[in-house]
């Protein structure tokens, strides 16, 4: 089985939000094409960070839906982002909005999330949750609190900043440890559960979930906005993040990439 995959696909950043909603849904939709246009796979796994808005992300799904056999997905922390009025309106709390994207998404007839779930497709088990991470140190702290935006923008009703993310935490444990005699082929996280070796940054506690034991062959993530493939313990792993357009010397907002910029799915057999 072909698997394609790409996480932190943060349209939002390559195709702004405007009023004029049939222009953003068009301009989404040329870029969703853009980044599977070098895809070969059956499946398609995109593990989260798709865009602060619900629809932005549903158009996404729809459109790449049309060429694969199936499309996985999980949320990251943009995700769970409300950053105007009006969306908190709407949606109460972040929680709220996600269970909309989910709601709205399993509408999409090869569309399935993995958020706290299994699923089996043509005998491979598949396998994710966004895996969220719990800062530890006290500079892991620092960093949530002054640093990183989820603790601004973030909001689940009857917890303080602090409270967030030892409740998403733990949700993902006490799912995630009732996969341990279980055989999973592929599992898709937003964080991944280790520091990527590769990176140049040191460990911090805000882009790693630490777990005792791995749970799959194969290991789809996110979040570091790296671009990897490395193994640990059995697990081979997978990192494809798009980022962020200003990030891309020379991409000018609005547009499609060109072929100068590394933007699409990669690929791998199991």
């Amino acid at each position: 089985m072909k698997i394609d995959y790409a996480s932190d696909l943060h349209f939002n950043h390559w195709m702004l939000w405007t009023e004029n909603q049939l222009k953003w849904e068009t301009r989404t939709r040329k870029l969703a094409k853009r980044l599977i246009r070098n895809g070969n796979g059956e499946v398609l796994i995109l593990p989260g960070d798709f865009s602060e808005w619900n629809n932005q992300t549903l158009w996404i799904l729809d459109e790449v839906s049309k060429e694969y056999e199936r499309v996985y997905f999980t949320f990251g922390n943009h995700d769970l982002y409300l950053l105007s009025k009006q969306q908190k309106r709407k949606y109460g709390d972040s929680i709220g909005r996600l269970q909309e994207l989910i709601e709205k998404a399993q509408r999409i007839s090869n569309v399935v999330p993995l958020i706290k779930n299994v699923d089996v497709y043509k005998g491979k088990v598949f396998a994710g949750d966004a895996m969220w991470y719990l800062p530890k140190k006290q500079e892991d702290w620092a960093f949530y609190r002054n640093v990183s935006n989820d603790s601004s923008d973030i909001f689940v009703n009857g917890l303080n900043m602090d409270d967030i993310p030892r409740r998403l935490w733990k949700e993902s444990m006490d799912w995630y440890d009732t996969l341990e005699e279980k055989h999973i082929d592929v599992f898709v996280s937003h964080v991944p559960p280790l520091h990527p070796p590769s990176s140049v940054y040191p460990p911090n506690g805000c882009y790693q979930v630490d777990i005792s034991f791995l749970a799959a062959d194969h290991w789809v993530c996110g979040h570091n906005h790296m671009k990897d493939e490395f193994k640990k313990a059995g697990t081979t792993f997978y990192m494809n993040c798009i980022g962020y357009g200003k990030d891309q010397h020379g991409y000018k907002l609005n547009t499609i990439p060109g072929e100068e910029f590394e933007f699409g799915v990669k690929t791998f057999i199991i």
